[in-house]
């Protein structure tokens, strides 16, 4: 795992080079939609006098919408460039301060949840709302967020690359991004820590834990101090580097504070990115 503050854009700040290392084998697993089984067709059981039919309920109207081939983004110059996933998805990200997530490609689907600004979403296909005139982007199973919001995820060049599978963190843009080799295959944003409390440079994961409790007096900071934390259930934790320094799920800090230091130096993903 590379950890860097390179700055995106034409005046970098210095940054620190680190020394070329062997990565972990860390794998990024994206696993297929559940498919949604056919009910099974009912036989009805004979009977001597035909029952009397039952009251039949007014269907609920769903918006008209037409799914639109992959083929629509590959074809388009601006997802050209985009991190395109292991499974066939492009990475995007949201350009408004805060996105629904509905269940229906329609503005008056219900809400499911909310995405914040400069969030990443994986974007599987656009479906067009024939209704309402819209265009959506399916981000999930039975998830959806407008399309005018959310632009193509571009993974800008990192220090250095290596072989295998490894995970660039860039403290200055607040994104970790998974690498198969040279190619990005997704990217997530980040927590980091305060201070300049996350080293820099390259390390290998040497251990992993999947759901795990933190306490922070297992790492110098005893209880009572200010910065003392006990957590449970933090998710798929990778430490990196001696001292507590892990790679993790982090449940605690709101989403919409995501993109800052707000750690005691870890780094922190959503649970759904660990």
């Amino acid at each position: 795992m590379a950890v860097d503050n390179t700055l995106a854009g034409p005046a970098p700040s210095p940054t620190v080079t680190p020394p070329r290392a062997e990565p972990p084998a860390t794998t990024l697993a994206v696993a297929p939609l559940p498919q949604t089984p056919e009910p099974p067709a009912s036989t009805p059981a004979a009977t001597a006098t035909p029952a009397p039919p039952m009251p039949t309920a007014e269907p609920t109207a769903s918006p008209e919408t037409q799914e639109d081939s992959g083929e629509i983004l590959d074809g388009d110059p601006a997802w050209h460039d985009a991190i395109h996933t292991l499974d066939g998805a492009w990475m995007g990200v949201v350009q408004a301060t805060e996105l629904n997530i509905r269940s229906e490609p329609s503005t008056d689907a219900p809400i499911l949840t909310t995405t914040f600004a400069r969030h990443t979403v994986t974007v599987y296909e656009m479906v067009t709302n024939q209704d309402e005139g819209g265009h959506w982007f399916r981000i999930g199973d039975g998830r959806y967020v407008s399309a005018d919001f959310v632009t193509p995820f571009i993974a800008p060049p990192p220090p250095e690359t290596f072989d295998g599978h490894w995970v660039d963190v860039n403290l200055s843009s607040f994104y970790a991004i998974a690498y198969d080799g040279d190619r990005p295959v997704y990217s997530a944003i980040i927590t980091a820590g305060r201070d300049d409390r996350t080293p820099i440079g390259t390390f290998q994961v040497f251990y992993r834990v999947r759901d795990e409790t933190m306490d922070s007096a297992t790492v110098g900071i005893p209880k009572g101090s200010p910065e003392y934390y006990y957590l449970d259930h933090v998710m798929y934790t990778q430490y990196f580097k001696t001292g507590g320094f892990a790679l993790h799920g982090n449940y605690w800090t709101p989403s919409s504070e995501f993109g800052g230091f707000t750690s005691n130096g870890c780094i922190g993903l959503l649970n759904a990115d660990a």
